[in-house]
């Protein structure tokens, strides 16, 4: 072999052990704490919380307000109104009648005006109270919008609450492989100074220690970002949620609950969704928007009256006063406008077809989420309690076959399997009864349960 195979050979066994010459020296990484995170909330109280305090609400509440001053604007039409006027000018007369051109009269004179008037609107074809009905509906439209931000929140805690347990769950799974690893770690590491197994079964078990504390360090991330996202809904400080206010781990809540009915549901759905009341609502408010369109056509009433006082001075030697009261009816009638009334009654009809269509899709939605849901309920309620059992059955075989391996009677091969069957039935397991549980709350949500007894 020449000089430069030599040294190409050479060159390439280097490269190959940089690696484990790399690895041979890799430090211990800094030992976790692995403290699983869990306080004493629990969703209802994180949904009252959120009920109480978020900003939607507020804004929510304000835009009733809002409504319930249009519907005094609508209202105040019935009363009569008044109106105060005064007035001074200097006025530069001249004068030069017709039937005597010979005659000029030309005066600087200076006038004072003062003087109240009321008018009241008596009959307007029924638009006022169209109107004021239209302002009512408005008002109970905001009220469902309030319901439905509350009906929503609820749902968006309950998400994020789930979430969060399911972060919890999953590090305490991670917690508990680690244990597990370190203490089979320890006592390969006395069978390996002895001689009795090879190092790579030590080392086997460190690496899987190091992947569950990587595992939980995951799900850290994942928990707080999901407590985060509470904290937010919850309207807290900084958006931070207190170590006493961590979510409770609940075992097997809701599993004695029975699932109820579609058409149970649905029927409860349609007297109760806020979102579908308030459609309700604004179709009611135009079609009294519509009659009061249609009340144009008709002429208008008004009874008036008033006081006016009028005083002219410097009219040649004298001065005249003049006082004046009045009170009648008038009446104004539009017979023509080009049109434009008719335009508008097609406008708000149009506007109702296209808000009757609303409520059709929402109506499909609706029963679309509800048959979800409770097909959601039922499947993972049913995966929920045979995972549960094929977890206690997995941790049946890893504890026989770790009692084994320690008797020498089965692989390390065999006993990775068994403990990694176990992980997978643990994060299985507690994914679908934290599923099952989130699946009735947007089950509730759907038919719009969820508030009942948050207040």
């Amino acid at each position: 072999m020449s000089n430069s195979n030599v040294s190409t050979a050479l060159l390439l066994l280097f490269l190959l052990l940089i690696p484990l010459l790399g690895l041979s020296h890799a430090e211990e990484p800094a030992p976790l704490s692995m403290d699983v995170p869990i306080g004493a909330l629990t969703l209802r109280e994180a949904q009252r919380m959120a009920l109480a305090s978020s900003p939607s609400i507020e804004e929510a509440l304000a835009r009733i307000q809002a409504s319930q001053a249009v519907l005094d604007q609508a209202r105040s039409s019935l009363q009569p109104t008044a109106n105060f006027y005064a007035g001074y000018r200097n006025q530069d007369s001249s004068l030069q009648p017709d039937w005597a051109p010979e005659v000029q009269v030309r005066d600087n004179l200076n006038i004072s005006n003062v003087g109240i008037q009321a008018n009241w609107l008596i009959f307007d074809g029924f638009s006022r109270r169209a109107l004021i009905l239209a302002s009512q509906h408005g008002v109970k439209a905001s009220e469902q919008i309030l319901g439905e931000t509350r009906r929503l929140l609820a749902e968006a805690v309950a998400t994020a609450y789930y979430q969060a347990q399911l972060a919890v769950e999953s590090m305490l799974i991670a917690q508990q492989n680690h244990i597990f690893n370190r203490a089979l770690e320890k006592e390969a590491d006395i069978r390996w100074q002895v001689g009795s197994i090879p190092e790579a079964d030590k080392l086997n078990f460190s690496v899987r220690a190091l992947q569950a504390g990587t595992d939980f360090i995951k799900e850290e991330q994942i928990f707080e970002i999901v407590t985060t996202v509470l904290a937010e809904l919850m309207a807290l400080p900084e958006a931070k949620l207190p170590e006493e206010m961590y979510p409770v781990r609940n075992e097997d809540g809701g599993t004695t609950r029975s699932i109820p009915s579609y058409e149970e549901e649905f029927s409860y759905a349609l007297q109760n969704r806020p979102d579908l009341k308030a459609l309700q609502s604004n179709i009611a408010a135009l079609q009294e928007n519509k009659k009061a369109k249609k009340g144009d056509y008709s002429p208008k009433v008004f009874l008036n009256g008033g006081f006016d006082y009028t005083k002219m001075t410097d009219i040649g030697a004298i001065d005249q006063e003049e006082h004046d009261a009045f009170a009648g009816l008038s009446l104004s009638w539009d017979l023509y406008k080009g049109g434009e009334r008719l335009a508008k009654i097609r406008e708000v009809d149009q506007i109702i077809r296209a808000t009757r269509q609303q409520q059709q899709q929402m109506t499909l939605a609706i029963q679309s989420a509800i048959r979800q849901s409770i097909a959601t309920v039922k499947a993972t309620r049913i995966m929920s309690d045979r995972r549960k059992l094929s977890l206690a059955l997995t941790a049946r075989i890893r504890d026989h076959v770790e009692k084994a391996y320690r008797a020498g009677a089965a692989t390390l091969t065999r006993l990775n399997e068994a403990q990694t069957d176990l992980v997978r039935a643990s994060g299985a397991e507690a994914a679908s009864r934290i599923n099952y549980l989130l699946a009735l709350q947007q089950l509730d949500a759907a038919s719009s349960r969820i508030l009942d007894g948050i207040d």
